[in-house]
């Protein structure tokens, strides 16, 4: 099969059989209308999920960690580098604040630091031409003050558990409540904002919309959380003078880069899937293979949410449970990756004009108007709505070499 797309235009182009979908599609390596890879034999791999190419950035695999293309899907292309960049300088910035024992600027660059990164996407993709602001400010709104309530109405026992140790002195009942209810009702309080906007029935429904509205609303609350419970600290003074340099690595690594991470992923999980609007014109199979697993994103969420915190009561070393925390963060990405994949493959695309040319922002070939890149297999929906629009109205132009005067 060829790699290279048939030129598109106005008149005829010829026609393949999509092995997949049924369809006849312009030729190329991938399906420009349900995005199954050509050029890949079938069996051995799920065909149905095409694990080797992301669909909102397609030189990626699926089960391959890339935070900028996870956590912002519908970035261009060449905004991702620059994104690389500030994520390794909020990392720098954490270090460089923890090592002089300087707690005020690391509570604040913990809580806040990933959500400013977050509102600056919001700007580079186009969310606030697409989406009404009333829903944004609504999720927003929500998680922060959600936080702010959940920290104050737990404040005193997740204080307490911080100084027991799992199985010493304390009941069973404890370890239920402190260990499990309590970051498990976080991780249902933290989605709620999602819920809430969900349930103002918005007009246009796709799954990265979704995305944003679940990030944005459990970013919020992670980060309300965090500075209701630490503010207390904020009052001894800018200089952690008694507090080991060690003790404040970990607790930028764990507030300033596992907490937020997870909660973003785990958040924008449970918002692709109350945007999902599935096609009709796939196989049944895969339909439903795609619908078993935003079931399954629920247990992710349990499963995270559960485990930090039998992490915060266990007597664990600090670099061990810095360890575990990075492990959880690890797996939601992962399942926030497939989650997003399954998602632009299956979901309702908005109505393109496949006899019409049009630039892919991911590979910048010229290919069909449909919902995937001939060429490269990115899915329209990875790219803005307002991106969409401005390239069906300024679509190139085949010319004819044979047409031009002497």
């Amino acid at each position: 099969m060829s790699a290279e797309p048939a030129p598109v235009g106005r008149d005829n182009v010829p026609t393949i059989r999509c092995p997949v979908c049924g369809k006849g599609v312009p030729p190329g390596a991938f399906c420009g209308s349900c995005g199954a890879d050509l050029c890949v034999q079938r069996g051995g791999r799920p065909a149905w999920l095409r694990i080797r190419t992301y669909a909102a950035a397609t030189r990626e695999s699926v089960l391959r960690l890339w935070v900028v293309s996870s956590l912002f899907p519908r970035l261009p292309r060449r905004s991702r580098p620059a994104f690389r960049v500030a994520l390794v300088a909020l990392l720098v910035e954490l270090v460089a604040v923890a090592v002089p024992r300087w707690e005020v600027p690391l509570i604040a660059i913990s809580a806040l630091g990933l959500v400013a990164l977050f509102a600056i996407y919001l700007k580079h993709s186009d969310v606030f031409k697409d989406l009404p602001l009333g829903s944004l400010l609504l999720a927003a709104v929500a998680g922060v003050g959600l936080g702010v309530g959940w920290a104050l109405l737990t404040g005193t026992v997740v204080a307490r558990s911080y100084f027991v140790a799992l199985g010493a002195g304390m009941t069973e009942g404890q370890v239920l409540r402190e260990g499990l209810a309590i970051p498990l009702g976080g991780a249902v309080l933290m989605v709620l904002p999602a819920v809430l906007v969900r349930a103002s029935r918005p007009q246009v429904r796709e799954s990265l919309d979704g995305f944003v509205i679940g990030s944005l609303g459990a970013l919020c609350f992670s980060a309300a959380v965090s500075l209701t419970r630490l503010a207390p600290q904020m009052t001894t003074g800018p200089i952690a003078r008694a507090r080991p340099v060690a003790g404040l690595l970990v607790e930028a690594g764990i507030r300033g880069v596992a907490m937020p991470l997870t909660a973003a992923a785990v958040g924008g999980m449970v918002g692709a899937a109350l945007w999902f609007k599935r096609r009709t014109d796939t196989p049944q199979r895969h339909r439903s293979r795609a619908l078993t697993i935003f079931g399954l994103d629920f247990v992710v969420v349990l499963i995270a949410y559960g485990g930090l915190g039998l992490v915060d009561i266990a007597a664990l070393r600090q670099g061990v449970q810095l360890g575990l925390y990075l492990a959880i963060t690890v797996v939601a990405l992962l399942a926030l990756r497939i989650v997003l994949q399954a998602a632009l493959l299956y979901e309702e695309h908005d109505d393109g004009c496949p006899d019409e040319p049009v630039l892919c922002p991911e590979c910048e070939y010229v290919v069909a108007d449909m919902a995937f890149c001939a060429h490269c297999g990115m899915a329209a929906n990875a790219s803005s709505r307002t991106s969409r629009t401005w390239r069906r109205l300024a679509r190139p132009v085949l010319i004819d070499p044979t047409a031009a005067g002497p």
